[in-house]
């Protein structure tokens, strides 16, 4: 296998390296630093697997977000996989702190897009949605 990791933060992505260093698996890691708002410098059906931990949850909107998923339906390979996780409607962070509109509230000065289930269902369509799993992750917990 190979992974292309990308993210906006070239910290993340020492940490990253690192990780797949202590893993043994770093000759198989390429990172590249890149803001999502950008069309992925991927060829179209070029990919097996996109995985995105929280990455769309981010202080992107709605629009911004469908076309972000549109990108990544324009890399994966006909019956690719696209799995993310994201913060939902039902976390404790939900409508606390300042509300920027589009379901996006700041809490502490970091932004999270909440996601209601119907956002899931628009961004699936015309693929098939093989499972929707609600979990908890940290101290609070966070939802996602």
């Amino acid at each position: 296998f190979s992974v292309m990791a990308t993210d906006f933060s070239p910290a993340g992505l020492d940490q990253l390296r690192d990780a797949a260093a202590a893993q043994g698996v770093a000759g198989r890691v390429t990172t590249a630093v890149h803001d999502v708002r950008e069309p992925l410098r991927l060829a179209d059906a070029s990919v097996d697997a996109v995985f995105a931990h929280m990455l769309l949850c981010m202080a992107l909107s709605t629009q911004e977000i469908h076309a972000l998923v549109a990108e990544v339906r324009r890399v994966l390979r006909p019956g690719g996989a696209f799995v993310y996780t994201v913060r939902h409607t039902g976390d404790a962070h939900y409508q606390a702190g300042t509300g920027h509109g589009d379901d996006i509230w700041e809490h502490s000065g970091f932004a999270v897009h909440f996601f209601p289930r119907d956002l899931v269902h628009d961004l699936a369509k015309s693929w098939t949605l093989d499972e929707v799993d609600a979990f908890e992750e940290g101290g609070l917990p966070r939802r996602l």
